[in-house]
Protein backbone atom coordinates (compact mmCIF):
# COMPACT_ATOMS: atom_id res chain seq x y z
CA UNK A 1 0.00 0.00 0.00
CA UNK A 2 1.15 3.53 -0.63
CA UNK A 3 0.21 7.04 0.46
CA UNK A 4 -3.13 8.23 -0.93
CA UNK A 5 -3.89 11.85 -1.75
CA UNK A 6 -7.60 12.59 -1.57
CA UNK A 7 -9.06 15.83 -2.88
CA UNK A 8 -12.07 16.94 -0.84
CA UNK A 9 -15.26 17.59 -2.83
CA UNK A 10 -18.42 19.43 -1.83
CA UNK A 11 -19.94 16.19 -0.50
CA UNK A 12 -17.23 15.76 2.17
CA UNK A 13 -16.63 19.45 2.90
CA UNK A 14 -17.60 20.68 6.37
CA UNK A 15 -16.95 17.27 7.87
CA UNK A 16 -14.41 16.79 10.67
CA UNK A 17 -11.20 15.08 9.54
CA UNK A 18 -11.53 12.34 12.19
CA UNK A 19 -15.04 11.42 11.00
CA UNK A 20 -13.92 11.51 7.37
CA UNK A 21 -11.07 9.09 8.14
CA UNK A 22 -13.34 6.78 10.14
CA UNK A 23 -15.65 6.59 7.12
CA UNK A 24 -12.79 6.20 4.63
CA UNK A 25 -10.74 3.66 6.59
CA UNK A 26 -13.49 1.21 7.53
CA UNK A 27 -12.46 -1.39 10.08
CA UNK A 28 -9.60 0.67 11.50
CA UNK A 29 -10.01 1.41 15.21
CA UNK A 30 -10.59 5.00 16.30
CA UNK A 31 -7.47 4.88 18.47
CA UNK A 32 -5.27 4.14 15.42
CA UNK A 33 -6.79 7.03 13.46
CA UNK A 34 -6.32 9.47 16.36
CA UNK A 35 -2.71 8.29 16.80
CA UNK A 36 -2.02 8.93 13.09
CA UNK A 37 -3.50 12.44 13.43
CA UNK A 38 -1.50 13.14 16.59
CA UNK A 39 1.78 11.94 15.05
CA UNK A 40 1.21 14.02 11.90
CA UNK A 41 0.98 10.99 9.60
CA UNK A 42 -2.30 12.33 8.20
CA UNK A 43 -1.88 15.79 6.73
CA UNK A 44 -4.15 18.32 5.07
CA UNK A 45 -2.53 20.61 2.49
CA UNK A 46 0.90 19.37 3.70
CA UNK A 47 0.22 20.57 7.28
CA UNK A 48 -0.49 18.74 10.50
CA UNK A 49 -4.06 19.14 11.65
CA UNK A 50 -6.09 18.54 14.79
CA UNK A 51 -8.91 15.94 14.83
CA UNK A 52 -11.43 18.82 15.09
CA UNK A 53 -10.30 20.29 11.74
CA UNK A 54 -13.23 20.74 9.35
CA UNK A 55 -12.53 19.81 5.75
CA UNK A 56 -13.05 22.39 3.01
CA UNK A 57 -13.59 21.96 -0.72
CA UNK A 58 -10.24 21.55 -2.47
CA UNK A 59 -8.33 20.38 0.62
CA UNK A 60 -5.77 17.70 -0.20
CA UNK A 61 -5.72 14.97 2.45
CA UNK A 62 -2.63 12.77 2.66
CA UNK A 63 -3.62 9.34 3.97
CA UNK A 64 -0.70 7.05 4.81
CA UNK A 65 -1.00 3.27 4.53
CA UNK A 66 -2.47 2.70 8.01
CA UNK A 67 -2.71 -0.86 9.18
CA UNK A 68 -3.18 -2.69 12.44
CA UNK A 69 -0.16 -3.20 14.66
CA UNK A 70 0.23 -6.95 14.93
Amino acid sequence: MSVRLVEIDAENAGQRIDNFLLKTMKGLPKSRIYRALRKGEVRVNKSRIKPEYRLQVGDEVRIPPLRMAS
